[in-house]
C-alpha cells in the first residue's frame, strides 16, 4: 500500500493545484503586504542557527502609522554597530516552489541612510539533516524537513541611502533539478529576504514593503 504523503508533499500538491487553478497570477508569499492583526505573520525575524543573526528579531518593526506615508511598511531599525557588521535581515517563509517554473520577484524599497540584497532563494531537502544547521541549511519546520539551499537569484540592488520609494525586482527560472550531495533532486521550496547594510558603525534604518512573488506563465 503506497505511504501517506507527508504534512510537506501535502501542502505542495494542494499549492500547485491551486496555483493551477488560478492561473498563476497571485501573490505566492503569505501576507507580502503586512496586513491583518499579526502584520508579520508569515515572516521569519529570528534565525537562531545562524550566527550573526541570532539576534536580529527587535530589528525588525512595522513602521508606525504615517511615518512612510500610510503605506504598510516593515522598516529595519539597526542600533549602533550592527549595520557595519552583519546587517538586519527579513525572510519570508518558505513556500512551494515548482521546479522548472519562471517567477517574478518585487520588492518595494526606501532604503533611507543604508543600502539593501534582496535574493529568492530555493531550497531542496537536506539528505545530511544530522549536520549543523546554517544559512545555507535549515532545521525541520512547519511540517518541511530539514532543508538545503539550492539555487539563489539576486535583485539588483535598489539605490543605497534613498529617502524615497523605489521597486526593485527581476525574473527568473527555477532549475528542475539540482545536484546535492551527488544525486539529482528537486527544489521544492523558495523564499524571499531583504538584508539591509551599510558602512557605519552608527545605527541606520531602511523600509520594505509590498513584496510580491508570481508564477510566470510560459510564453507562446
Amino acid at each position: 500500500m503506497p505511504r501517506n504523503p507527508s504534512p510537506a508533499a501535502a501542502l505542495a500538491a494542494l499549492f500547485l493545484a491551486t496555483l493551477s487553478a488560478s492561473g498563476g497570477n497571485k501573490n505566492l508569499l503569505p501576507n507580502g503586504g503586512f496586513e491583518g492583526k499579526d502584520p508579520l505573520h508569515g515572516w521569519l525575524r529570528v534565525f537562531p542557527d545562524e550566527e550573526f543573526y541570532k539576534d536580529n528579531g527587535p530589528y525588525v518593526k512595522l513602521a508606525p502609522a504615517g511615518e512612510v506615508g500610510g503605506r504598510r511598511a516593515v522598516l529595519l531599525d539597526l542600533p549602533a554597530g550592527i549595520a557595519g557588521n552583519q546587517g538586519g535581515k527579513l525572510e519570508s517563509v518558505p513556500v512551494p516552489v515548482e521546479p522548472g517554473a519562471t517567477y517574478h520577484v518585487e520588492v518595494d524599497c526606501m532604503t533611507w541612510d543604508l543600502s539593501a540584497k534582496i535574493h529568492a532563494e530555493a531550497w531542496s531537502s537536506d539528505p545530511h539533516p544530522e549536520q549543523k544547521r546554517t544559512i545555507f541549511r535549515r532545521a525541520p519546520a512547519d511540517g518541511r524537513p530539514a532543508l538545503m539551499m539550492c539555487y539563489r537569484a539576486q535583485v539588483p540592488s535598489p539605490p543605497g541611502n534613498s529617502k524615497t520609494w523605489s521597486s526593485a525586482g527581476r525574473d527568473f527560472t527555477v532549475p528542475k533539478t539540482v545536484v546535492v550531495a551527488g544525486k539529482d533532486q528537486k527544489p521544492e521550496f523558495i523564499s524571499v529576504k531583504v538584508v539591509n547594510y551599510g558602512a557605519t558603525m552608527g545605527p541606520g534604518k531602511s523600509y520594505f514593503a509590498n513584496f510580491r512573488l508570481y508564477r510566470l506563465e510560459p510564453k507562446p
